[in-house]
């Protein structure tokens, strides 16, 4: 039952937390399950940002893991690494940041593939794209000094420039949202124009934000709604209803009327854009827990790879695309 596809996902949870970085392969040795079906709850947790996931690979397959455990990283992916982007991410790693106009060709490539080591700063200064790259490990603060050091000795007429800069884009790439006050030495009537412009602007844009973030949830609250139109526009007798996830996914208990009779069906409902096997073998396992066959609605569609093992291995499993 649905209790017990919850209870598992727990427990996939907790030896991730306890033996991150993991591949879903170890964890599906642990729990004496398939790839395909661990896969389908580490998304869910990766959707819920319980857990993340690297870019890079070993064998083909990408680590699990939780953010405390960031710094295990680099010693188990380095060598899988090419050799190039191996003596990059040394280079960024003893640095901590790199300018990029200062790197050799294949630094810069090799920086660019380093998604999960290398973290990029854009900024202007003087009408000039400036590109850093930010060692994962390294804290904003000294990353901002690290930088602004840098700048200085190229922009030494704008430093105050180069300074509000940096922090901006440091501000806006940070996962904790920090205050960047300007010198009072530059607290010029010009200056305090420019702050009010920019606070007028900020407010504008936090006002839209909020206005697009309603409409957002708007049409996510309309998707239960649309779903028991939909078994009602049937004749599909709803008998029991569990909300997994508020307006992302809901099961049911229900009776659909046939030339032969009434039959109970288990119903996933699910609001998500694309549908992998995995999912699929999710809700075809829940409906066997309650010993029913299995009707899969979504507002998204499924893939070429997931209807072909639908048709192959799980048999009696319907899958519906509601609008």
């Amino acid at each position: 039952m649905t209790n017990r596809i919850l209870e598992l996902k727990e427990r996939v949870f907790e030896y991730v937390q306890n033996h991150g970085p993991v591949l879903p392969s170890v964890i599906a040795k642990e729990f004496r399950s398939t790839n395909i079906f661990i896969s389908a709850l580490l998304s869910e947790l990766i959707t819920n940002k319980r857990i993340k996931i690297s870019r890079a690979k070993i064998g083909g397959s990408p680590l699990y893991y939780c953010k405390e455990q960031e710094v295990k990283l680099v010693d188990l992916l380095r060598g899988n690494l090419g050799q190039k982007p191996r003596e990059a991410l040394d280079i960024l790693k003893e640095k901590k940041v790199i300018r990029d106009r200062d790197c050799l060709p294949f630094e810069r490539v090799a920086l660019r593939e380093l998604e999960d080591f290398a973290m990029p700063v854009k900024l202007v200064i003087q009408d000039t794209e400036e590109i850093f790259w930010k060692w994962y490990l390294l804290p904003d603060q000294e990353a901002k000094e690290l930088i602004e050091r840098s700048l200085e000795r190229i922009y030494a007429p704008k430093k105050e420039e180069v300074i509000v800069q940096v922090s901006k884009v440091l501000e806006q790439t940070s996962e904790i949202e920090k205050e960047v006050k300007a010198p009072a030495s530059i607290e010029k009537p010009i200056e305090k124009e420019k702050k009010k412009k920019k606070k007028f602007l900020q407010e504008v844009l936090v006002d839209k934000g909020k206005k697009e973030k309603a409409t957002e949830e708007d049409k996510e609250d309309s998707f239960e709604s649309i779903v028991i139109q939909y078994l009602k526009k049937k004749e599909i007798k709803i008998l029991d209803k569990v909300v997994i996830a508020k307006n992302k996914e809901i099961n049911f208990t229900v009776q659909i009327p046939t030339p032969v009779g009434e039959l109970c069906y288990f119903v996933k409902a699910r609001h998500k854009k694309s549908l992998s096997e995995g999912d699929l073998l999710l809700a075809f396992t829940e409906g066997q827990n309650v010993k029913l066959p299995t009707l899969y609605l979504s507002s998204g569609e499924s893939t070429k790879k997931a209807k072909e093992y639908m048709a192959k291995n799980l048999k009696g499993m319907n899958f519906i695309r509601i609008k």
